[in-house]
C-alpha cells in the first residue's frame, strides 16, 4: 500500500462489540445495492472477524482512533491470507531444521563436541531469532490494511516493527478504483491488487493481493458514486 494523503494519527483497536447490523441494506445510506452480495463467502465477513480474517464486510468490534460519530467501517481489507504460506512454510522447516539436523550432527562433524549448556543455549537463541521471523511476518501481514468507511479510505502501513504510516482520503476526492489480477495463481484463488486513484496533489492508495477485488471496488465505486 502506498504512503499517501494527509495524516490520521492512531490505529484502529479492538472495541466493545456493536450490535449485530441487519443484512438488508436495500435502503442503506451506504448506497450498496443489496441485490448483489458484496462477497461469496459472506458467511463469514459478516460476522465479527477473526484474526485470520482477510476481508471483513461491516466488521463487528472493530474502531479506530478520529472515528467520527456517525462514520461506519463498511470494509476491512488485508493481503489475502493464502499468501502467507510461503512464510508459514518457512517458518516450519526453521522450525524442525535443528531436530533434522541432531540426527546427522555426529556423522557430518565426528571431531566437534559441545557442552549439553552450550547446545541449550545455541538451540534457545536460534528459537528467539525463528520468533522473531515469524513475530515480523505475522505483523506485516495483520496490520497493513485498508479501512473504508462510509466517508473515507483510510491505509494503514506498517515496514518492520518501528515504522508505522496511516493515510485518509475522503470518498469525495476519489476519482477512480481499479484492479489488476495476473497470472494463474492469482486468478485461482481470486485476489488482485487494488488502486484508488485520488484528485489533485493527493497520492494514490494500494492495496496489494487484496482478496476478491472485483467485489470490493464494485462497493467502493457504489461508495464514491452516491
Amino acid at each position: 500500500m502506498d504512503k499517501s494523503s494527509q495524516p490520521l494519527q492512531g490505529e484502529f483497536v479492538l472495541g466493545k462489540q456493536k450490535p449485530e447490523k441487519t443484512l438488508d441494506i436495500k435502503n442503506s445510506k451506504k448506497g450498496i445495492d443489496s441485490t448483489d452480495p458484496p462477497f461469496s463467502h459472506s458467511g463469514d465477513a459478516r460476522k465479527n472477524p477473526h484474526f485470520y480474517s482477510s476481508l471483513s464486510y461491516f466488521p463487528q468490534g472493530i474502531t479506530f482512533e478520529d472515528q467520527e460519530a456517525n462514520e461506519e467501517i463498511i470494509l476491512l481489507i488485508r493481503r489475502d491470507f493464502i499468501t502467507n504460506i510461503p512464510w508459514v512454510a518457512m517458518s516450519f522447516s526453521l522450525i524442525i531444521a535443528p531436530i533434522l539436523f541432531s540426527f546427522f550432527s555426529d556423522t557430518l562433524f565426528p571431531f566437534i563436541q559441545i557442552s549439553p549448556t552450550t547446545h541449550f543455549l545455541l538451540l534457545l537463541f536460534y528459537y528467539l531469532l525463528v520468533a522473531g521471523f515469524i513475530l515480523v511476518e505475522f505483523t506485516l501481514w495483520y496490520f497493513n490494511i485498508l479501512l473504508v468507511t462510509n466517508m473515507r479510505v483510510i491505509d494503514v502501513d506498517i515496514d518492520g516493527i518501528l515504522y508505522k504510516n496511516i493515510a485518509h482520503t475522503k470518498l469525495d476526492l476519489i476519482q477512480d478504483v481499479s484492479y489488476t489480477q495476473i497470472g494463474a495463481i492469482r486468478s485461482l484463488f481470486n485476489y488482485g491488487d487494488i488502486l484508488v486513484q485520488t484528485a489533485g496533489s493527493l497520492g494514490n492508495f494500494e492495496c496489494t493481493k487484496a482478496p476478491e477485488p472485483a467485489r470490493v471496488i464494485k462497493i467502493i465505486g457504489d461508495l464514491i458514486g452516491k
